[in-house]
């Protein structure tokens, strides 16, 4: 039997707290070449717990685009319902990551 999963996004990318941000780590959903929303959460420090979700676009971030950068930052009670479901795929894809890379 063959098993085909579709998931809303492009791609994905980890950023961990060891060679990154060192108060959290990060995966990235890619939307399109233009947009990417994250998973976040913060593994030490003062926020130690807590969980955040940010979304980016254009050409400062890690997209392809040639567009005007924008980004936002919200807790999860405060994500945009277009964005919540990939938000809570995006950590439980997270939660299956071995965290020592």
């Amino acid at each position: 039997m063959e098993l085909n999963v579709v998931t809303p996004f492009k791609g994905t990318h980890f950023n961990s707290h060891k060679n990154h941000n060192p108060d959290c780590d990060i995966l990235e959903g890619f939307l399109d070449d233009d947009s990417l929303i994250t998973y976040g959460i913060y593994i030490k420090g003062p926020r130690k717990g807590q969980e955040f979700c940010e979304y980016y676009r254009g050409e400062n971030y890690r997209c392809k685009s040639t567009k005007r950068s924008y980004s936002r930052l919200w807790t999860p009670v405060n994500i945009p319902v277009k964005y919540f479901t990939r938000w809570q795929l995006l950590r439980s894809i997270y939660e299956t990551l071995p965290k020592d890379v």
